[in-house]
């Protein structure tokens, strides 16, 4: 038995032997004849790497080329294949092409770790700069300059000067991109490259002038002056640059505009300015989402608030078109809101809060929503807010506070209905939505909002109302909220009643307070101790006059020795207004003088800061430029230009180069609409294609819903109406379900400011076009149709059921 077991564990093993050798000699033979794929090497990259040595120092190529697959494949994976490096570099001279891609690729990932041995191979890269073949040439620029050895900074400058007047603009393309990456190995080398950069600025084709424009901005970003004699052809080429190249476009030609034309609302727009917007405004139809929102932003910078309603439509769209962009579509969204809100009022219920929605995105979209609030949005906007008050998370119900008081005040109708809202909503537990509900509540009945409500609101029952809420809101700005409006109407009948009551209760709770609560204390403190005493000997005992001034020396002395330094400040400021009695008797004949003055310095001042509850949302003009990081983020980051300012004199008389007139585009065909729907030829050419070709978006409304005018003529016989069928692997399958699109649609970056480092020339990431295939296949004549198939038009199979007739092909 012992001898059987040995004998069969013995074939198990010879088995697996076996079959190993068997696997590999599969793997070897079909790298032999080439049956080879790209997964196969991503898949057992890890087990190969052993041989790889021995593959890079063969003289085959092929071994050598199924090396660098598997070098790359585990660069893929996130390994680290750094050991291999000097191996690799004695391959920077292959014969293949393809062996030597992969060089440069695995070169430019590991010379910054191995930059003794990355000097090596720069000789190479020299002499392929001079190869006939220009991907070589480009290659090895690209290679050089992403090699950050500041020693090599010289050499790589002379490369791009030598081969920003190459014959071929990916060429020139890739020398203009290598500009920002010397500039950021030696910053001493930026006179030269502002030379090289001057001499590239008359580039001609469409492929490479983005880049020249991205070099220009990173090199000499102020001297726009230098800009003058190709404004007019860069504003020709802005259609036919790459989706990048237009953005770097976009930009510098903005900045150029805000220094030489005037303000769009103090005198008529310019030529050349005109021009500029004519040229940007189909940018916003791109598929890139950050070109539209880089014209959307140009738009909103350069014209006038008449033709900010071009930019709506797009913007939603990308902030539609993914959650990644979202944040940024609105951060551009928000300024052109409260600027121009009716061209978004139509759009106002994509801005409405979704679950699945980040914080960030719903904080922009309820700031939105604020600026959209007008008459014609109340009907579907307070209900949906009135919802979002009620909601669970805690920013959103925050969030529906600031909307509901921006309908109040700009809905006088809904003005009451929003009021009580916000009261319910004051008496929340949370901090921050009471907080806010509290300040709205406090801006709506200081600034006469309410005004016209005197008969279904008391001013003293609110403010009861609010008083009990000392017991339970629970923040410190709440709370500070409720004792400012107490002293701020304390001379209504609610004051000259229960404001001392209010003052007790606080005085009682002082040390347990936060800081804002505590200087509103001492503010009402010093309020009612101001009180004239003629005004006061009327509604109130001396004994209560009395009390009054304990409970104000009371709360002073705390507030000297309180641990927050705003505080005791605080103190002292109002301790010089009104002298403590018995403590300050030296400014007692002082304070006397200046008791008016102190009672209208303390009535005006809060009420000042209470009507900027919404600090920087009603701002028209945004702190950063649009499209920018740094208005994304809300903060200036490193990079980040800001737009300079209109010029108070443009100036007159600049040579901006010759008038360039753009080839006439093909003329709108009337056969088929975009829609995808077969017109006769007696239809019409819609009017928005005829005459604003550049909407895209009023043509696809347009060619979905043609007008009743365009009318096919009268001799116009409409076909018989057919359904085609797909005749696939026994099955019968209607047109509909054969349509297939796909598209997908390139991302924009957030980062407008950061300089892609990419091997792709900082081309970024490019989107496919649209393909819409329909296959359309009539039934075979010679098969038998079914009976009572046909319906009163003759037309097969139009009515039956389609998973009904699949028997009869078979």
């Amino acid at each position: 038995m012992a001898e059987y077991l040995s004998r069969a564990m013995a074939f198990a093993q010879d088995a697996a032997k076996l079959s190993v050798r068997l696997s590999e000699g599969l793997v070897d033979t079909a790298l032999e004849y080439g049956l080879d794929t790209p997964g196969s090497f991503y898949d057992i990259a890890e087990y190969k790497l052993g041989q790889v040595r021995r593959e890079l120092n063969s003289g085959a190529e092929k071994d050598k080329l199924a090396a660098m697959k598997r070098l790359m494949a585990c660069v893929a994976k996130g390994q680290d294949v750094s050991e291999y490096f000097a191996d690799v570099v004695k391959n920077v001279a292959a014969g293949s092409v393809e062996v030597r891609r992969l060089v440069y690729m695995y070169v430019q990932r590991y010379a910054e770790q191995e930059q003794d041995l990355a000097l090596l191979s720069v000789n190479t890269f020299q002499r392929d700069i001079g190869d006939s073949d220009a991907a070589i040439r480009a290659m090895a620029l690209r290679v050089m300059s992403s090699i950050r050895v500041p020693a090599i900074g010289a050499v790589v400058a002379a490369a791009v000067r030598r081969l920003s007047t190459d014959a071929s603009a990916h060429v020139r393309r890739t020398a203009a991109l290598a500009v920002p990456k010397v500039l950021r190995l030696d910053a001493g080398l930026r006179g030269e490259l502002e030379d090289t950069v001057a001499a590239m600025l008359g580039e001609e084709s469409a492929l490479a002038v983005g880049a020249v424009v991205r070099a220009f901005r990173a090199v000499s970003p102020q001297r726009l002056a230098r800009v003058h004699a190709h404004f007019r052809r860069w504003c020709a080429q802005l259609a036919d640059a790459d989706e990048w190249g237009q953005l770097e476009l976009v930009r510098l030609l903005a900045a150029y505009a805000r220094t030489q034309f005037a303000r769009p609302s103090e005198r008529p727009l310019d030529a050349d300015h005109a021009l500029l917007l004519r040229a940007v405004r189909p940018l916003l139809h791109s598929r890139n989402r950050a070109v539209v929102v880089g014209a959307a932003a140009a738009v909103f910078h350069l014209a006038g608030p008449a033709q900010l309603a071009d930019v709506a439509r797009p913007l939603v769209r990308v902030m539609r078109s993914s959650r990644e962009a979202a944040p940024v579509a609105l951060a551009t969204i928000l300024p052109v809101a409260r600027r121009r809100p009716d061209a978004l009022h139509a759009h106002v219920r994509s801005f409405f809060v979704a679950a699945a929605d980040a914080p960030r995105v719903r904080r922009l979209k309820l700031q939105v929503l604020a600026a959209l609030a007008a008459p014609e949005t109340a009907a579907a906007l307070v209900p949906e807010v009135a919802a979002y008050a009620l909601s669970a998370q805690p920013d959103v119900a925050a969030g529906a506070a600031r909307v509901l008081l921006r309908c109040a005040q700009r809905v006088r109708a809904s003005a009451v209905d929003c009021f009580q809202s916000l009261l319910l909503l004051a008496g929340d537990t949370r901090a921050p939505v009471s907080a806010a509900a509290m300040r709205a509540v406090r801006v709506l009945l200081l600034d006469g909002t309410l005004r016209d409500a005197r008969g279904t609101l008391a001013l003293y029952d609110v403010l009861c109302f609010v008083a009990r809420l000392l017991d339970r809101c629970a923040g410190d700005e709440a709370r500070a909220h409720v004792l400012a409006l107490v002293g701020e109407f304390a001379e209504s009948r609610f004051g000259r009643q229960h404001a001392a009551d209010v003052l007790r209760a606080g005085v009682r709770g002082f040390c347990d307070e936060g800081a804002l609560a505590k200087m509103q204390v001492l503010e009402l403190s010093t309020r009612l101790c101001l009180r004239r005493p003629e005004a006061e000997s009327g509604a109130e005992s001396e004994t209560v006059l009395e009390a009054l001034r304990r409970l104000h020396a009371h709360v002073f002395t705390l507030a000297r020795y309180d641990v927050s330094f705003e505080v005791r400040d605080r103190a002292r400021s109002l301790r010089a207004l009104c002298p403590l009695p018995g403590y300050d008797d030296a400014l007692a004949e002082a304070s006397t003088q200046l008791r008016p003055l102190a009672a209208e310095l303390l009535g005006a001042a809060p009420t000042l800061a209470a009507m900027k509850v919404l600090d920087g949302d009603d701002g028209d003009e945004p702190e950063f430029a649009l499209g920018s990081l740094s208005l994304t983020v809300g903060h200036a980051v490193r990079g980040y230009q800001a737009l300079p300012d209109w010029p108070a004199q443009p100036p007159q008389d600049v040579d901006r180069g010759p008038a360039v007139v753009a080839a006439p585009g093909p003329q709108p065909i009337a056969v088929a609409g975009i829609s995808g729907r077969a017109h006769s030829a007696g239809y019409a050419t819609p009017r928005s294609v005829a005459d604003d070709d550049d909407d895209l978006d009023a043509f696809l409304d347009s060619a979905d819903a043609l007008p009743a005018s365009f009318a096919p003529p009268a001799s116009f016989v409409p076909p018989a109406p057919r359904t085609a069928v797909l005749f696939e692997q026994g099955e019968l399958l209607s047109d509909s379900s054969t349509e297939s699109s796909g598209s997908s649609e390139s991302s924009g970056s957030s980062d407008l400011e950061s300089e892609s480092e990419s091997d792709t020339d900082g081309a970024g990431s490019e989107s496919d076009e649209a393909e819409e295939t329909t296959a359309l296949v009539g039934p075979e004549p010679e098969k038998p149709r079914p009976a009572g198939s046909e319906d009163a038009e003759g037309s097969p199979f139009v009515g039956t059921a389609i998973e009904d007739t699949s028997k009869y092909w078979q």
